[in-house]
């Protein structure tokens, strides 16, 4: 019998300000994704990935967004991000944006990493590689 190991996950709270919503009190696309880069920067800080790390550099290769059901001034919501899947080269998230276990927002990032001299993708370094395992 094989058992899979659950992949590493965190939930960041997050209240949206009045800073962060249009004329519509409806929170801007802008702020959504910005909650979900605060989110991968706590996940990765928490699972002991050197933030200052300069070589090889961390990149958003892709980020994918698809919106469901706005979120509002004064709301409290979650960011969830997970580890979707890794390759020899790319780190993919997850995330789910919920208030009160709705599903606001999907999203996924793709993470490379850049040789700061020759600026050139080079392989997923070790402490990265071992989230997805």
């Amino acid at each position: 019998m094989t058992s899979k190991r659950a992949r590493p996950q965190i939930t960041l709270p997050v209240t949206v300000e009045f800073e962060d919503v249009d004329s519509f009190r409806i929170a801007h696309h802008t702020k959504l994704v910005a909650y979900l880069e605060r989110a991968r920067v706590r996940f990765l800080d928490r699972h002991g990935i050197d933030l200052t790390r300069t070589d090889p550099h961390p990149v958003l290769y892709d980020l994918e967004v698809r919106f469901k059901k706005p979120a509002r001034f004064r709301d409290a919501i979650e960011v969830s991000v997970f580890v979707e899947s890794a390759d020899g080269f790319r780190l993919i998230l997850g995330y789910r944006v919920t208030r009160d276990a709705e599903l606001l927002l999907k999203a996924r990032t793709c993470l490379a990493f850049v040789d700061a001299a020759s600026g050139r993708m080079v392989p997923l370094p070790q402490d990265y590689a071992a989230l997805a395992l």
